[in-house]
């Protein structure tokens, strides 16, 4: 058994990690291209244990179970594949794990598809069992979603509520009669399988949620034109507390951003927590459902949207609305827990920003983690009746003795005056330097955005010596409808300008030297990276795109397999932007040498489209490099692509910015 690291106990006594002299290329890549340590922490039932995510191997992933009192850890679950991961997992009890599970692989006629399971897996590593429905020979069709908890029935030891899609089965020449078909919610026997309906099955049904005590209360429909695609509306609709009559909450396109999202039940389950926009941002309201009273404003922000609502505890109670304008905050509602969280960053050493992210079922240890621009995170335990603060994990133990490279929030002007803000980050021990190589790195998405945080690809190229700029150009998300625009493809003219504009910011400033400025980025960020040189072919020397879309017209095309196909089509929209904003079309425009990169199982950006990029940038003679990681999804979960990716990278710009 692998030991956990051990504890110290309030008042804390770390030190900093000493500060080790720069390592060279591969070293920096080695250390950051190796995946975490330890992610997606939860904590036992009792407190006394935690189940995490470590990679095993180069690409696969395990599921451990560490025993915070005496260090030991075991793996649970083993995932052996950078192209099965497991989503997310939780604790049923104190000896029994659930875990979300996602695969990708290729069909008979080679496309490319994903599916989900859900496993039950004893705590100890001694077995699991495939929850939910199995395929047989009446089945027609394939179900790609599984099961799905949503009410993990803490009060029942045997039992959760479960999401089931039930495909459609022949009943000619039967006696047994087929389940009806669509999404239904049943509840699930954990430790063999067996399971009673609760919501029948209901082809228009696209999500079902319970208030966290057993009972499904809300769900969200669609509907299908005749050629059997999801037209562009959703529909909400709730259950009052102790009714079974559904009302209707809200309604939303599935195409557009900034609409009413369901953020769940209050804790006292009599009303619904809904975003909807206010003064053209994301805000937060309680929706009382039975007394039929007007909607009360929680939180509203006059800069940015409210993200999210930030649930703990047995019944996933709320305690706060995360919103982000540099960094991550919560507004919180137990204003007990918010001091807690602010006392805890005060003792830790260097003060990192820390959140509550889970607690045992009686409410005495937190799961917290604590982590920021200075410190990738680590995970800690708090005992709330002993006043015990206790060190789990270290989430990048690889990178603990290299110097942080400082990051700060900065703002500059687009071509019209508007202010884009962004985060800059420096080599360390060189915050005032001049004349710096420089890389703007726009993020994925569109709809995204890029906050102050340990980021393992900014600070590489940092380390490596690159004044490294993160614009949250037009079309991000977070700052509202106006900022989003009509996405960052159909207005990638404004969004990519934004991109440049950074970058002659940083020329401006005397930050960079206009003879080292690079551009890299990942999924859109990738796009970004192609898409900027198209638009201003003298401003980069080299540009590096990861797994990018090329292709505008492509992407449209290949969503006509897609159920939500006409969703994506509008998502991309008609019109002339489809050509000109497609870089693949444009390679004659293209100034610097490009380098690509992508896993042939990409189910976000297919690997073609990369394709389609480096025979367009070749037929125009530009030089290029494209590298294709076999069986690697879009994320290129897997430490030895990503270190080869980040040495690849490196060597590429150093020949074109020499």
């Amino acid at each position: 058994m692998q030991m956990l690291l051990r504890g110290i106990v309030v008042p804390l006594l770390l030190s900093a990690a000493p500060v080790a002299a720069v390592p060279d290329i591969k070293a920096l890549a080695t250390a950051y291209g190796t995946r975490e340590a330890a992610s997606s922490m939860r904590i036992s039932p009792d407190g006394k244990q935690v189940l995490y995510f470590v990679a095993a191997g180069s690409a696969g992933t395990a599921v451990k179970v560490g025993d915070i009192e005496t260090g030991e850890s075991r793996i649970a679950l083993v995932l052996d594949s950078a192209v099965v991961q497991p989503i997310d997992c939780g604790w049923k009890s104190s000896t029994r794990l659930l875990c979300r599970v996602y695969a990708l692989d290729r069909e008979q006629v080679g496309t490319l598809v994903a599916f989900q399971r859900t496993f039950s897996v004893a705590a100890d590593g001694a077995g699991s069992l495939l929850l939910g429905p199995r395929a047989n020979s009446r089945s027609i069709g394939r179900d790609y979603g599984g099961a799905r908890v949503i009410d993990w029935l803490p009060d029942d030891p045997e039992h959760v509520l479960m999401e089931v899609n039930v495909v459609d089965s022949i009943t000619i020449n039967t006696n047994i009669p087929g389940a009806r078909p669509g999404l239904s919610v049943q509840k699930v026997n954990v430790l063999n399988n067996r399971a009673t309906i609760v919501e029948p099955g209901n082809r228009n049904i696209s999500d079902y949620r319970s208030d966290g005590h057993g009972n499904v209360r809300f769900r969200s429909m669609v509907n299908y034109d005749p050629n059997g695609y999801v037209r562009d509306r959703e529909t909400m609709s709730v259950r009052p507390k102790g009714s079974r009559d559904w009302q209707e909450l809200d309604s939303a396109s599935l195409s557009e951003s900034g609409g009413p999202a369901f953020q769940g039940f209050d804790e006292s389950g009599d009303a619904a927590l809904v975003t909807r926009t206010l003064d053209g941002r994301a805000a937060l309201y309680r929706q009382p459902l039975a007394s039929g009273a007007p909607a009360e404003l929680i939180f509203a922000h006059p800069i940015v949207d409210a993200d999210f609502v930030w649930r703990i505890g047995k019944h996933r109670r709320p305690v706060a609305v995360a919103y982000t304008v540099d960094a991550l905050e919560l507004a919180f509602f137990d204003e007990a827990l918010k001091k807690r969280a602010e006392a805890l960053t005060r003792a830790l050493p260097g003060k990192p920003p820390v959140s509550i992210i889970d607690e045992s079922w009686d409410g005495r240890y937190q799961l917290v983690f604590a982590g920021g621009v200075t410190d990738p995170g680590r995970y800690y335990r708090f005992d709330t009746q002993g006043r015990e603060l206790t060190e789990v994990l270290p989430v990048r133990p690889q990178v603990a003795e290299i110097p942080v490279a400082p990051q700060r929030a900065v703002r500059f002007p687009a071509a019209d005056g508007t202010m884009i803000p962004g985060y800059l980050t420096l080599p360390p021990g060189k915050e005032d330097a001049r004349g710096l190589p420089a890389i703007v790195m726009p993020h994925g998405g569109p709809a995204s955005r890029d906050a102050l945080g340990f980021d393992w690809l900014a600070q590489f190229f940092a380390q490596a010596g690159y004044a490294v700029l993160q614009p949250n150009f037009r079309g991000s998300s977070g700052y509202g409808e106006a900022w989003y625009a009509t996405n960052g493809f159909k207005s990638w003219e404004i969004a990519i300008g934004d991109v440049n504009a950074g970058a002659r910011w940083l020329l401006g400033q005397g930050i960079a030297d206009k003879n080292r400025m690079a551009i890299f980025g990942w999924s859109y960020g990738g796009y970004a990276a192609l898409q900027a040189n198209v638009l201003d072919p003298t401003l980069y020397k080299a540009v590096i795109a990861v797994a990018p879309v090329t292709d505008l017209g492509l992407m449209k095309a290949s969503a006509r397999f897609n159920t939500y196909g006409t969703i994506i089509n509008r998502f991309f929209g008609e019109g002339p932007h489809i050509l000109a904003g497609s870089p693949a079309r444009q390679a004659e425009r293209i100034g610097a040498p490009t380098l690509i990169f992508h896993g042939d199982h990409d189910l976000n950006v297919d690997v073609m489209q990369g394709k389609v990029m480096a025979t367009a940038l070749a037929k125009a003679g530009k030089k290029h490099e494209l590298v294709v990681y076999p069986k690697l999804a879009h994320s290129l979960d897997d430490s030895t692509a990503r270190i080869d990716l980040l040495t690849h990278s490196a060597a590429w710009l150093e020949a074109a910015l020499r």
